[in-house]
């Protein structure tokens, strides 16, 4: 929640509410002056009207969620001061950067530059499509006049003030500023905030606890663990390592090469019906051995006959539809004889993207150098089919098999070694955990820092203000709960 306010919070600081015409809705701030400010802190300001702007953008989400704050004035106060509170954050930590004589770099202001441009592009291109459409529907008002009136409707509720156009873009461009030295200044003061030999203790603590239930009581999940750890990380959020290893496991090499193409709608009705003539032909069999008798022999012979011509016929289709993989797994077996080592011969002819990589990864380097697990006595989610294991079980480790089929596939295994079982030492993975676990360390530190500013009696709070948003609509006394 903490995460979607901030989001909520920046959006609104730099008025990208109004993108979806939030703002040519909302009734202008009638009662109080928008200009007035409900925090101050040095020359920094929150106005009422960014402020009465989060509060009626976030008050339906609340209440959505059976958490309405205006089930009482206690309740509405709390929310109230959460709003204020992520408010406040912003300018206390503009103020400290002042403080500090913080300065944006010289590429820092290139890319703000070019941030707010296109921002700002952004902007002009939506609101201007909103006046085009609006004059399709009432060309009694020019597009001119239309996008004048969007922009005066928005920077008013925004701001507390009607803008032209020039003038919401300098005050976008003004509070894009802002935000930007926000986050700049995060960024350099939690570079300093790093894990702790006892975080990163803790977090492999909890994780081999875990690790080690789960993979004694359910072995089979390891493989997915592990590869997605091996194939994930640093690529997609919350993938850890494993600690600890069950036994059961070996990495094996693969090569496989699939054909072009498709086979025919024919080759798979063949097939079909091949597969009703093995039935057909088991059942009879069955009954003449049952009976002592050759009384379907007739129907057996001309059973055989069916199947040998469908099975010739298929088995051309197949030949001339994957001549071409053949061929190429044929080199591969070849370079193998010869005496190139597996992992090469791998990385030049297999056709599996997961090692090889594809137009958006550049491979996993683990099944490149080690190869993919394979359990003989376990079964895992994204398992290898019973062909490949059958092959698998056949080799000796550092062994190599003939060229097989299985799926429709030509491959080549290897038997890589076996997956050492048992604990894996927090020192091994020492390193990969400081980088998991540094986010949040830098994040509960900077929200310590973050406390400590707020209480600098130099942010002002015109709490007056603050606590008069929302009190006619209260649907309680202070005493209620809710």
């Amino acid at each position: 929640m903490k995460k979607l306010m901030c989001i909520l919070v920046s959006a609104l600081v730099l008025f990208s509410l109004g993108l979806s015409g939030c703002g040519d809705n909302k009734d202008d701030v009638a009662e109080v002056d928008g200009t007035r400010p409900v925090l101050t802190m040095g020359n920094y300001t929150i106005t009422y009207a960014v402020y009465k702007a989060l509060y009626d953008s976030y008050l339906p989400y609340m209440q959505a969620n059976g958490l309405d704050p205006l089930g009482s004035v206690t309740l509405l106060e709390s929310f109230q001061d959460w709003l204020i509170q992520s408010l406040a954050d912003d300018i206390v930590v503009l103020y400290q950067a002042e403080l500090n004589g913080f300065t944006l770099s010289e590429e820092q202001e290139q890319q703000l530059a070019e941030e707010t441009e296109k921002e700002i592009n952004d902007l002009y291109t939506e609101y201007y499509s909103m006046a085009e459409e609006d004059y399709e529907n009432d060309p009694s008002i020019s597009v001119a006049d239309r996008f004048t009136a969007f922009i005066n409707s928005v920077s008013k509720y925004y701001t507390g003030v009607e803008m032209s156009w020039d003038e919401y873009k300098e005050e976008y461009s003004a509070e894009k500023r802002r935000a930007f030295i926000i986050q700049e200044y995060k960024e350099l003061v939690t570079q300093e905030f790093v894990p702790e030999s006892s975080d990163i203790t803790d977090w492999y603590d909890t994780e081999y606890d875990s690790d080690k239930t789960n993979y004694t009581a359910s072995p089979g999940r390891y493989k997915a663990d592990q590869e997605s750890f091996e194939l994930y990380y640093g690529l997609k959020d919350d993938i850890y390592p494993v600690t600890y290893v069950p036994e059961g496991y070996s990495r094996m090499m693969h090569i496989v090469v699939s054909p072009e193409g498709e086979l025919s709608e024919e080759y798979y009705s063949k097939l079909d019906q091949m597969e009703q003539l093995r039935a057909e032909f088991g059942s009879l069999a069955f009954e003449d051995a049952l009976n002592g008798t050759d009384a379907n022999a007739e129907r057996i012979a001309e059973i055989l006959a069916e199947y040998t011509a469908l099975k010739t016929e298929t088995d051309t289709e197949f030949e001339t539809y994957s001549q071409s993989a053949l061929e190429k797994i044929n080199r591969a077996y070849a370079a193998l004889e010869a005496g190139q080592p597996f992992a090469e011969v791998m990385l030049e002819y297999t056709e599996d993207e997961l090692i090889i990589g594809s137009d958006d990864t550049n491979g996993c380097e683990a099944f490149q150098q080690k190869g993919q697990l394979i359990s003989l006595v376990h079964d895992s989610s994204d398992d290898w089919s019973t062909g490949i294991k059958d092959e698998f079980r056949k080799l000796s480790l550092n062994e190599y098999s003939e060229v097989f089929v299985d799926g429709g596939s030509y491959h080549i295994i290897y038997y890589a070694g076996d997956e050492p079982s048992g604990d894996i030492p927090m020192q091994d993975i020492y390193g990969i955990i400081s980088e998991i676990i540094a986010p949040d360390i830098r994040e509960a530190q900077w929200e310590e820092l973050l406390e400590e500013w707020r209480n600098d009696p130099a942010l002002v709070k015109d709490m007056d203000l603050i606590r008069s948003i929302g009190r006619e609509d209260v649907n309680g006394d202070s005493d209620d709960a809710s």
